[in-house]
């Protein structure tokens, strides 16, 4: 497993563990290289009797220049495929944010913006407890900030 992801494997651990989930990462394999998909920047292979196995795209945009926040969703989304067996969930809520870190289109979900221009929509770091919840819960309520 690449040294830079470790950290986000252990903070996926201690996310698991507050919520009482058992979800081992001990049998997984993590690697940098190219995703069978050209424009996506992770996937799981999941493959009956065989390890879990995640690839990361190392490019600028998926993590090279990637902040913390978005490294770490990107790592939780491939988690929540390989290890919570969660499939893409495209839904949003009325204000068009997603429902959840499980969409295909946006894994820096909860990050903060690049570039941030205006007020505190770019931010969306005080999201990341409900989109982790979700992740190990699909039935986590409507947070405020979705209505």
């Amino acid at each position: 497993m690449p040294t830079e992801v470790e950290p986000y494997i252990q903070s996926f651990r201690k996310e698991a563990k507050k919520r009482n989930s058992q979800v081992s990462t001990d049998n997984l394999i993590v690697t940098f290289g190219s995703a069978v998909s050209e424009d996506i920047c992770g996937e799981c292979l999941l493959d009956n009797g065989k390890t879990p196995r995640i690839t990361l795209n190392s490019d600028a945009f998926c993590w090279q220049q990637a902040s913390q926040q978005a490294r770490e969703c990107l790592v939780f989304h491939e988690l929540g495929h390989c290890l919570l067996k969660r499939a893409h969930k495209t839904d949003k809520y009325p204000n068009g944010a997603y429902v959840s870190l499980m969409n295909p289109n946006d894994v820096a979900i909860y990050a903060a913006c690049l570039y941030p221009i205006g007020g505190d929509e770019c931010n969306k770091r005080p999201r990341r407890d409900y989109y982790i919840d979700e992740l190990f819960d699909a039935n986590t309520p409507t947070p405020v900030w979705g209505k």
